[in-house]
């Protein structure tokens, strides 16, 4: 993993994603910090440099597509086809719905996961886990086997024992702990 590009992404993050105060977080929890990785990851130069890490991350896998829950992997997805498009590597992706939508198709999955049989789930910030497990389970029902989980930052909470309970391999660029400043951890 190149160093400086990661040592970047890392001062981008802080920059531009990290926040501190009092938050209620998705999974009900409060928190005295908030990262909200969208704020880099749609910026270009924070979105280019996620794919880069994320596709050297995932390149042994030998994966043919990506994906993750909408919102937060929409960008990640998107990202990563790209950068794996340039490279001549292509990867498809796909988009999961947190409920069945109740019109057209009423599909909970939109995009290209159909016939991909080894996919990794994308995922901005892993807190619980439960956003990935979601669009796991989703890619699952498509017969597909799901190789790794990866996420721009993992909050450290008991998702990577969950992932390891489901036989899920678990990756992060970055940990909480990286994050965090020392007084405030």
């Amino acid at each position: 993993m190149d160093q400086a590009q990661r040592d970047a992404l890392r001062q981008m993050l802080l920059g531009r994603s990290m926040r501190f105060g009092e938050f209620v977080l998705s999974s009900g929890a409060t928190s005295n910090y908030y990262i909200d990785v969208r704020k880099t990851s749609l910026h270009p130069a924070g979105l280019r440099m996620i794919s880069k890490l994320f596709f050297e991350m995932l390149e042994a896998d030998n994966v043919t597509a990506v994906g993750g829950l909408t919102l937060g992997a929409d960008p990640l997805v998107a990202g990563l086809m790209l950068h794996s498009a340039d490279l001549g590597k292509p990867l498809e992706g796909f988009l999961v719905r947190r409920n069945t939508k109740d019109h057209g198709l009423r599909g909970q999955v939109e995009g290209n996961l159909a016939g991909h049989k080894r996919v990794a789930i994308l995922d901005d910030v892993i807190t619980s886990g439960e956003s990935a497990l979601i669009a796991a389970e989703a890619a699952e029902s498509y017969k597909a086997e799901v190789v790794r989980v990866l996420a721009v930052v993992d909050r450290e909470q008991g998702a990577s024992q969950i992932f390891q309970q489901r036989g899920l391999p678990f990756s992060a660029l970055f940990s909480i702990g990286e994050l965090l400043p020392a007084e405030r951890g």
